[in-house]
Protein backbone atom coordinates (compact mmCIF):
# COMPACT_ATOMS: atom_id res chain seq x y z
CA UNK A 1 0.00 0.00 0.00
CA UNK A 2 1.41 3.37 -1.05
CA UNK A 3 1.98 5.94 1.64
CA UNK A 4 0.71 9.36 0.73
CA UNK A 5 3.16 12.14 1.52
CA UNK A 6 1.73 15.56 2.26
CA UNK A 7 3.84 18.64 1.72
CA UNK A 8 2.88 21.76 3.62
CA UNK A 9 4.09 25.20 2.64
CA UNK A 10 4.21 27.35 5.76
CA UNK A 11 5.12 31.01 5.49
CA UNK A 12 7.17 32.81 8.11
CA UNK A 13 4.27 34.90 9.38
CA UNK A 14 2.14 31.83 10.11
CA UNK A 15 5.04 30.22 11.96
CA UNK A 16 5.59 33.37 14.03
CA UNK A 17 1.91 33.73 14.84
CA UNK A 18 1.71 30.11 15.98
CA UNK A 19 4.80 30.39 18.18
CA UNK A 20 3.58 33.56 19.87
CA UNK A 21 0.10 32.08 20.33
CA UNK A 22 1.54 29.38 22.60
CA UNK A 23 4.17 31.56 24.31
CA UNK A 24 3.75 32.78 27.85
CA UNK A 25 2.54 36.31 28.45
CA UNK A 26 4.99 39.13 27.91
CA UNK A 27 6.35 41.22 30.76
CA UNK A 28 3.92 44.08 31.47
CA UNK A 29 6.61 46.76 31.50
CA UNK A 30 7.97 45.62 28.13
CA UNK A 31 4.46 45.66 26.69
CA UNK A 32 3.90 49.13 28.12
CA UNK A 33 7.07 50.46 26.54
CA UNK A 34 6.23 48.77 23.24
CA UNK A 35 2.89 50.60 23.18
CA UNK A 36 4.73 53.86 23.83
CA UNK A 37 7.07 53.22 20.91
CA UNK A 38 4.16 52.47 18.60
CA UNK A 39 2.38 55.68 19.61
CA UNK A 40 5.57 57.68 19.07
CA UNK A 41 6.25 55.86 15.76
CA UNK A 42 9.71 54.87 16.94
CA UNK A 43 11.12 51.74 15.25
CA UNK A 44 11.84 48.95 17.74
CA UNK A 45 13.09 45.39 17.50
CA UNK A 46 10.57 42.90 16.16
CA UNK A 47 9.02 40.21 18.35
CA UNK A 48 11.11 37.43 16.79
CA UNK A 49 14.27 39.42 17.45
CA UNK A 50 13.16 40.10 21.00
CA UNK A 51 12.60 36.40 21.66
CA UNK A 52 16.00 35.54 20.19
CA UNK A 53 17.81 38.12 22.31
CA UNK A 54 16.08 36.97 25.49
CA UNK A 55 17.06 33.37 24.80
CA UNK A 56 20.62 34.44 23.95
CA UNK A 57 20.90 36.28 27.25
CA UNK A 58 19.91 33.11 29.11
CA UNK A 59 22.62 31.17 27.30
CA UNK A 60 25.42 33.71 27.53
CA UNK A 61 24.74 35.40 30.87
CA UNK A 62 26.85 38.43 29.87
CA UNK A 63 28.09 40.67 32.65
CA UNK A 64 29.18 43.64 30.55
CA UNK A 65 26.83 44.71 27.78
CA UNK A 66 27.03 47.45 25.14
CA UNK A 67 24.07 48.59 23.07
CA UNK A 68 24.69 50.85 20.07
CA UNK A 69 21.40 52.62 19.36
CA UNK A 70 19.16 53.19 22.39
CA UNK A 71 16.16 54.93 20.79
CA UNK A 72 13.64 55.04 23.67
CA UNK A 73 15.32 52.10 25.49
CA UNK A 74 12.90 49.34 24.41
CA UNK A 75 15.54 46.78 23.38
CA UNK A 76 17.58 48.02 26.34
CA UNK A 77 14.74 47.00 28.63
CA UNK A 78 14.42 43.60 26.96
CA UNK A 79 18.12 42.95 27.58
CA UNK A 80 18.01 44.36 31.10
CA UNK A 81 15.02 42.26 32.18
CA UNK A 82 16.90 39.07 31.30
CA UNK A 83 20.23 40.06 32.86
CA UNK A 84 19.50 42.37 35.80
CA UNK A 85 20.28 39.74 38.44
CA UNK A 86 23.89 39.34 37.38
CA UNK A 87 25.07 42.11 35.05
CA UNK A 88 27.81 44.48 36.17
CA UNK A 89 26.96 47.19 33.65
CA UNK A 90 24.80 47.92 30.64
CA UNK A 91 26.06 50.81 28.49
CA UNK A 92 23.75 52.17 25.80
CA UNK A 93 24.60 54.91 23.29
CA UNK A 94 22.25 57.42 21.63
CA UNK A 95 22.68 60.90 20.16
CA UNK A 96 19.20 61.92 18.97
CA UNK A 97 17.97 64.52 21.52
CA UNK A 98 14.25 63.68 21.32
CA UNK A 99 14.94 59.99 21.86
CA UNK A 100 17.47 60.69 24.60
CA UNK A 101 14.81 62.62 26.49
CA UNK A 102 12.36 59.71 26.24
CA UNK A 103 15.06 57.13 27.03
CA UNK A 104 16.00 59.00 30.20
CA UNK A 105 12.38 58.98 31.31
CA UNK A 106 12.07 55.26 30.67
CA UNK A 107 15.38 54.43 32.31
CA UNK A 108 14.29 56.33 35.41
CA UNK A 109 11.03 54.38 35.43
CA UNK A 110 12.14 50.83 34.63
CA UNK A 111 15.85 50.43 35.43
CA UNK A 112 18.25 50.20 38.34
CA UNK A 113 20.35 53.30 37.65
CA UNK A 114 23.40 51.69 39.22
CA UNK A 115 23.54 49.10 36.45
CA UNK A 116 22.84 51.19 33.37
CA UNK A 117 24.70 54.06 31.74
CA UNK A 118 23.16 56.12 28.93
CA UNK A 119 25.89 57.72 26.85
CA UNK A 120 24.63 60.84 25.06
CA UNK A 121 27.02 60.74 22.15
CA UNK A 122 27.24 59.98 18.47
CA UNK A 123 28.07 56.29 18.07
CA UNK A 124 30.89 57.06 15.66
CA UNK A 125 32.52 59.39 18.19
CA UNK A 126 31.97 56.90 21.01
CA UNK A 127 33.68 54.10 19.11
CA UNK A 128 36.55 56.14 17.67
CA UNK A 129 37.38 57.90 20.91
CA UNK A 130 37.17 54.98 23.29
CA UNK A 131 40.09 55.74 25.58
CA UNK A 132 39.89 52.86 28.04
CA UNK A 133 40.45 49.15 27.65
CA UNK A 134 36.86 48.19 28.43
CA UNK A 135 35.78 44.93 26.84
CA UNK A 136 32.19 43.72 26.57
CA UNK A 137 30.72 40.24 26.71
CA UNK A 138 27.79 41.16 24.48
CA UNK A 139 27.22 43.97 21.95
CA UNK A 140 23.90 44.74 20.30
CA UNK A 141 24.12 46.87 17.16
CA UNK A 142 20.91 48.52 16.01
CA UNK A 143 21.65 51.93 14.54
CA UNK A 144 22.47 53.53 11.16
CA UNK A 145 22.69 50.57 8.78
CA UNK A 146 25.11 52.27 6.39
CA UNK A 147 27.61 52.64 9.24
CA UNK A 148 27.83 48.98 10.27
CA UNK A 149 30.83 48.32 8.01
CA UNK A 150 32.51 51.56 9.16
CA UNK A 151 32.08 50.73 12.84
CA UNK A 152 33.02 47.05 12.65
CA UNK A 153 36.81 47.46 13.28
CA UNK A 154 36.12 49.61 16.35
CA UNK A 155 33.46 47.23 17.68
CA UNK A 156 35.89 44.37 17.23
CA UNK A 157 38.37 46.11 19.53
CA UNK A 158 35.74 46.18 22.28
CA UNK A 159 35.28 42.41 22.15
CA UNK A 160 37.27 39.76 23.98
CA UNK A 161 37.43 36.06 23.27
CA UNK A 162 33.93 34.54 23.14
CA UNK A 163 32.23 37.95 23.12
CA UNK A 164 29.09 38.04 20.98
CA UNK A 165 27.96 40.71 18.53
CA UNK A 166 24.38 40.76 17.24
CA UNK A 167 23.60 43.16 14.39
CA UNK A 168 19.92 43.84 13.71
CA UNK A 169 17.96 44.79 10.57
CA UNK A 170 20.60 43.41 8.22
CA UNK A 171 17.99 42.72 5.50
CA UNK A 172 16.59 46.27 5.68
CA UNK A 173 13.02 45.17 4.97
CA UNK A 174 14.26 42.84 2.23
CA UNK A 175 16.10 45.49 0.21
CA UNK A 176 19.50 43.88 0.82
CA UNK A 177 18.31 40.73 -0.95
CA UNK A 178 17.53 42.66 -4.13
CA UNK A 179 19.82 43.73 -6.95
CA UNK A 180 21.20 47.22 -6.41
CA UNK A 181 19.59 48.25 -9.70
CA UNK A 182 16.15 47.60 -8.22
CA UNK A 183 16.88 49.89 -5.25
CA UNK A 184 16.17 53.62 -5.24
CA UNK A 185 19.35 55.54 -5.99
CA UNK A 186 19.20 57.29 -2.63
CA UNK A 187 19.37 53.89 -0.85
CA UNK A 188 22.10 52.28 -2.95
CA UNK A 189 24.94 53.39 -0.67
CA UNK A 190 23.30 51.70 2.33
CA UNK A 191 22.60 48.62 0.19
CA UNK A 192 26.27 48.42 -0.87
CA UNK A 193 27.61 49.02 2.62
CA UNK A 194 25.35 46.48 4.31
CA UNK A 195 26.28 43.81 1.78
CA UNK A 196 29.93 44.68 2.38
CA UNK A 197 29.40 44.40 6.14
CA UNK A 198 27.79 40.98 5.82
CA UNK A 199 30.47 39.66 3.47
CA UNK A 200 33.25 41.03 5.69
CA UNK A 201 31.91 39.67 8.95
CA UNK A 202 31.13 36.27 7.41
CA UNK A 203 34.71 35.96 6.10
CA UNK A 204 36.59 37.52 9.01
CA UNK A 205 38.82 34.81 10.51
CA UNK A 206 38.46 36.38 13.95
CA UNK A 207 34.72 35.72 13.99
CA UNK A 208 32.40 32.77 13.78
CA UNK A 209 29.32 34.34 12.18
CA UNK A 210 25.88 33.05 11.28
CA UNK A 211 22.98 34.91 9.69
CA UNK A 212 19.44 34.25 10.90
CA UNK A 213 16.19 34.94 9.07
CA UNK A 214 14.49 36.38 12.14
CA UNK A 215 12.65 39.69 12.27
CA UNK A 216 14.42 41.86 9.71
CA UNK A 217 17.49 39.64 9.75
CA UNK A 218 20.23 39.16 12.36
CA UNK A 219 23.91 38.44 12.14
CA UNK A 220 25.41 36.75 15.20
CA UNK A 221 29.18 36.81 15.53
CA UNK A 222 31.32 35.14 18.18
CA UNK A 223 34.84 36.50 18.65
CA UNK A 224 37.37 33.68 18.44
Amino acid sequence: MDTETKIFNVDDERVSNFIFSISKEEDKEILELKETAIKMQVPIIRDETKAFIKYTMHLLKPKKILELGTAIAYSTLVIYKETKDYIEKLVTVENYPIRIKEAKKNISKYFDKNKIKLVEQDIDDFLRNNENDEKYDFIFLDAAKGQYIVWLPYIKQLMKKNSVLIADNIFKDGEILESRFLIDKRDRTIHKRMREFLYTIMHDEDFNTQIFNLGDGLSVSIKK
